[in-house]
């Protein structure tokens, strides 16, 4: 068994000590040489012996690596954008900007065209135009959810060489064209209001002509109702009522009429002579200016005899 290196530094140094203790003391050099030589043999004998054995500690062993499989790698199917192109609506002044993410998936095996891209895209286009035509374009988000979800399902197209289909679909109205349908909206909205505005004005003028002023009595009655309590100023104003219960019914006022009633109706005789009279002097007011004259005058007995005619009545006797 090997000796540590300390266990040969303290051999060392128990050598040297001896060896001093003994010159100090006194002894001979060969009995100091005895002394060391004995307590190396000493120390020799105690290091061979055997050590107890330290109870091993097993090491927990390391744990194995588990390499996780990679996650396979798909590539999705091929695919075209479009973007802004126009599809017909249900309204012919209008059509929708169309933009979407077209997909595709071969079928046939055998020749195929030069361009499936462009298949997939002239098909799902087609479906597309089909759908918005349908479509009114006062419900643009509406329409878009709609197409998004029927060009979503994969379709073949007229060959069945691709199965295309569609997503982020994006159907719209283009700025100008949304401004003009919001103007017509408003343009229309007024429409309605001053068609609702007329209408409010014609019952309430029916409702005073064939309701309130139809006779002076529900013109009274509807004045009262308006105003209860008041019966003494309604009494003072039944001539106005009745003015106006006459006027809404075109009819004649009746004052107008009482006057009429209080003059009597002149005689066929009273208007011939009226008309005589005033042709008679218009022939002398004619003759008279052109020589400087005075107006000529009515004799006495014309004056006596002559009479106001209203107009309307030479007019019914020239008629008749």
């Amino acid at each position: 068994m090997k000796l540590h290196r300390n266990s040969l530094l303290v051999a060392a140094g128990i050598v040297v000590v001896l060896y001093v203790v003994s010159l100090v003391v006194g002894l001979p050099a060969w009995a100091a040489v005895v002394l060391v030589v004995v307590m190396l043999v000493l120390l020799a004998v105690v290091w061979k012996q055997p050590e107890e054995p330290k109870p091993v500690v097993a090491k927990p062993a390391a744990p194995s690596l588990v390499l996780a499989d990679p996650d396979p790698v798909f590539s999705g199917p091929p695919s075209r954008t479009v973007a802004d192109v126009r599809l017909p609506s249900a309204s012919p002044d209008f059509q929708f900007s169309f933009s979407a993410v077209v997909q595709w998936s071969t079928v046939l095996s055998g020749s195929r065209h030069a361009d499936l891209g462009a298949v997939a895209v002239d098909a799902l286009l087609d479906r597309a135009r089909s759908l918005a035509a349908r479509q009114q374009v006062t419900e643009e988000s509406l329409n878009q959810h709609r197409l998004a979800a029927l060009l979503g399902e994969p379709a073949l197209d007229e060959k069945g060489q691709v199965r295309s289909w569609a997503t982020e679909v994006r159907l719209r109205l283009p700025d100008s064209d949304q401004k003009h349908l919001q103007h017509l909206a408003a343009l229309h909205r007024r429409e309605q209001t001053t068609l609702i505005e007329r209408r409010m004005e014609q019952d309430k003028r029916a409702y005073l002509k064939d309701d309130v002023f139809a006779t002076p009595g529900s013109a009274a009655v509807w004045w009262l109702v308006n105003h209860p309590g008041e019966v003494e100023t309604a009494l003072g104003l039944l001539e106005t009522l009745a003015e106006l219960s006459a006027a809404a019914n075109d009819l004649p006022g009746r004052r107008a009429t009482a006057e009429e009633i209080e003059r009597p109706r002149p005689t066929r005789a009273e208007l011939a002579f009226s008309t005589a009279v005033e042709e008679l002097t218009g022939a002398a007011r004619t003759e008279a200016e052109p020589n400087g004259a005075t107006e000529s005058r009515t004799t006495p007995a014309a004056e006596s005899h002559q009479r106001p005619v209203p107009k309307k009545y030479r007019e019914q006797f020239f008629t008749e």
